[in-house]
């Protein structure tokens, strides 16, 4: 972006982003959302924000900069959005990102594309292009209409980089950047207002609501059809809402939201973090590490998506796609030379379920080894939503000392079981992960570990098993699967945190869960058409 007196502009961007203001005289509209209770903020995680971009600007526009660090809660990145803040550097990198978007936008390129008509810059206070042009986009990315106060700020910057010799231009750039970068775009900001039906009690406004149901089911900022619902109030009504929930679940947008789902669920931010030996495997590359991801997100997808499958069935699923360089990974043949083949094991493989997929085995394992414990921990808190806690502060790690090298993890894990402060969490995890030890630090099959025979011989809540078949049949059996899938979708949506308006709605969920056949998008469906669901607790001042 040029530089016009960046530093004067700069400071009157703060003045306008970071500022409280009490709009004076705006339309009906505009005043009840200027005057709603804010009750919740949730910072836009990565994904969240690059979808958004890519939406309202299309796959044209670059995002450049770094990232403020999402934070994981409760398991999920989601529901550690509601915690997160932006730091100094954080904005600075915020900044940065929206100014080069704006460059873009506005740069000669492409600026015929977002622009549609030619500014004057004679006075913009009065130009109805630049008025046209930042109460759009503001609107698409506040998702909710500017009040004029926030639309009068915009075009003071215009003004103001006029006035310091700049173009009308780069006015639109600055103007844009501070939209952008504004909290009312990084945060999805949730209001309350008073509900005409209850006297004394609050409601969410249409356009919170809007917001929650497209970052739930798209991961993405409301369409121009969900903002017009709203507008038109058309959220508050059931039958409304249901048509909105309906237009969204049918949308092939619905695989870039459960995608994401999915992504938080099985923490597949970590792989970047994710080191191996390259001695040891050398099959493992950052361009296989993704395909290990998309192997287990298209399987996902198929089974609960395109197939309408019933969710247990996915931990004893026999079949996964395949392409030639996972073919190295799995020692299967791939004919293929470029693309995605369904690939269906034999009943005699030791594969069968989501649980012998390499991205999980892969993740959940050591550098240079596999863990059992890592993967019996990893099953415990996604699967089955149950809390291990952490190693004692005085954990005795020379446990480790005296083994010989040949050893295998089952020797090595059973003296930690037998010493008391390390037994409780260890039976926890360690009858799990045993399971899985026929495949490596990287998922590769194998049959002997430092010469021994591999014993795969396993339990999981009484029941006992072998194999990674044995247990993906016992997960598929589970009573706390479908229950677990339940609480962590609905966490990911962003219900409502009132305990006894959650424990409600749970159950309700999980019953409708199974009376469906245990199919996501009837859950998906039941979610975003609950009235609970939009629940909230904080009572408005209807005197104010």
């Amino acid at each position: 972006m040029p530089d016009v007196n960046y530093h004067r502009i700069l400071l009157l961007l703060c003045l306008v982003l970071w500022g409280a203001s009490t709009p004076a005289a705006v339309p009906a509209t505009q005043q009840a959302q200027a005057r709603d209770a804010i009750v919740a903020m949730y910072r836009l995680t990565q994904s969240q924000y690059r979808q958004s971009i890519a939406d309202i600007f299309g796959d044209s526009v670059r995002i450049y900069g770094r990232f403020e660090p999402d934070y994981r809660r409760d398991r999920l990145l989601a529901a550690g959005s509601a915690w997160a803040s932006v730091s100094p550097s954080g904005f600075e990198q915020y900044d940065q990102m929206g100014r080069g978007i704006a460059e873009q936008v506005l740069g000669e390129q492409l600026r015929g594309q977002y622009l549609s008509c030619e500014p004057n810059g004679d006075s913009p206070h009065h130009d109805p292009c630049i008025q046209f042009f930042l109460a759009g986009y503001g609107e698409k990315l506040f998702r909710r209409p500017l009040t004029e106060d926030e639309l009068a700020s915009r075009l003071d910057v215009v003004a103001q980089v006029i006035a310091v010799g700049g173009t009308v231009q780069e006015g639109l750039q600055y103007a844009l950047a501070s939209l952008l970068t504004s909290p009312e775009f990084l945060f999805r900001i949730e209001s309350v207002e008073p509900d005409p039906q209850s006297l004394g009690q609050s409601r969410l406004n249409a356009y919170s609501k809007a917001a929650r149901l497209s970052y739930f089911l798209w991961n993405t900022t409301p369409d121009a059809q969900l903002l017009v619902a709203a507008q038109r109030g058309e959220l508050h009504d059931p039958e409304g809402l249901r048509r909105q929930v309906a237009r969204l679940l049918a949308s092939p947008r619905l695989e870039t939201g459960m995608r994401s789902l999915f992504a938080d669920m099985l923490r597949f931010d970590t792989f970047g973090e994710l080191s191996k030996d390259v001695e040891l495997y050398p099959v493992f590359t950052s361009t296989v590490a993704q395909a290990m991801q998309e192997q287990t997100l298209q399987t996902l997808i198929q089974h609960l998506l395109v197939e309408n499958a019933d969710y247990r069935d996915v931990f004893t699923r026999e079949s996964m796609p395949m392409e030639r360089q996972l073919g190295m990974v799995y020692t299967v043949p791939v004919t293929s030379p470029q693309g995605w083949d369904a690939y269906r094991f034999s009943e005699a493989s030791a594969r069968g379920g989501l649980l012998s997929q390499a991205s999980l085995l892969s993740l959940h394992a050591h550098a240079g080894s596999s863990s059992p414990t890592l993967r019996g921990l990893f099953v415990r808190e996604t699967f089955l939503c149950q809390t291990v806690p952490p190693p004692p502060a005085d954990v005795d790690f020379t446990l480790e000392e005296g083994f010989a090298v040949e050893a295998t993890a089952r020797e090595r894990l059973t003296r930690h079981r037998s010493e008391p402060v390390c037994a409780g969490c260890h039976h926890l995890m360690d009858p799990i992960g045993l399971t899985l030890e026929q495949f490596d630090g990287v998922g590769m099959y194998r049959t002997r570990e430092n010469g021994h025979v591999i014993d795969v011989s396993g339990e999981l809540d009484g029941r006992k098993f072998a194999g990674a078949k044995g247990l993906g049949q016992a997960l598929s059996e589970h009573r706390r699967v479908p229950e677990c899938l339940v609480d962590t979708v609905y966490r990911y949506a962003g219900g409502p945190q009132d305990a006894s308006v959650q424990r409600t709605l749970l159950e309700s969920l999980t019953a409708h869960f199974a009376a469906s056949g245990y199919r996501l998008r009837d859950l998906l469906q039941q979610i975003a058409t609950s009235e609970d669901f939009y629940a909230v607790s904080t009572p408005v001042d209807q005197d104010a």
